[in-house]
């Protein structure tokens, strides 16, 4: 009987390599769906759109974040009307989307003077808050 020596070196190459290539197709899969950067799949945000810092696409719902309440949106209505000359007080109330601004204006005032004053102070308080429907009321 004519006996070959086992070549076991040969079979465990095969295997080997059939293992590598397997690894190299699978790691080469899953590195194929890492590699897409481009520029239009990155993440996308809102820019500061004017309604009070930044905000998403939908502005109008108010106390939809904690930093739109009504305390600090009464806080910033009294800043915006500070600036305006007459005015010695004011009270806001809030009811849901409704905001009322009373005004107590100096008693030399006209009252052709009040409500030119209260016009402004209407406009003002609208353009800067676009949530609410203002009403402005002038009182002595």
């Amino acid at each position: 009987m004519d006996k070959k020596p086992f070549d076991s070196g040969k079979r465990l190459s095969i295997s080997r390599l059939t293992i590598l290539a397997a690894c190299a197709v699978a790691l080469t899969i899953t590195l194929s769906g890492c590699g897409n950067s481009k520029q239009e799949n990155r993440l996308r945000t809102y820019g500061h759109d004017g309604y009070m810092g930044y905000s998403n696409s939908n502005p109008n719902l108010p106390n939809r974040y904690e930093y739109l309440n009504y305390n600090a949106d009464g806080n910033f209505i009294e800043q915006v009307l500070k600036p305006i000359p007459g005015i010695e007080r004011t009270n806001i109330y809030f009811n849901g989307t409704d905001l009322h601004v009373n005004l107590n204006v100096k008693n030399d005032l006209s009252d052709e003077q009040a409500e030119q004053l209260r016009a402004k102070a209407q406009s003002v308080v609208q353009y800067n808050m676009p949530r609410y429907n203002v009403h402005v009321e002038v009182k002595r």
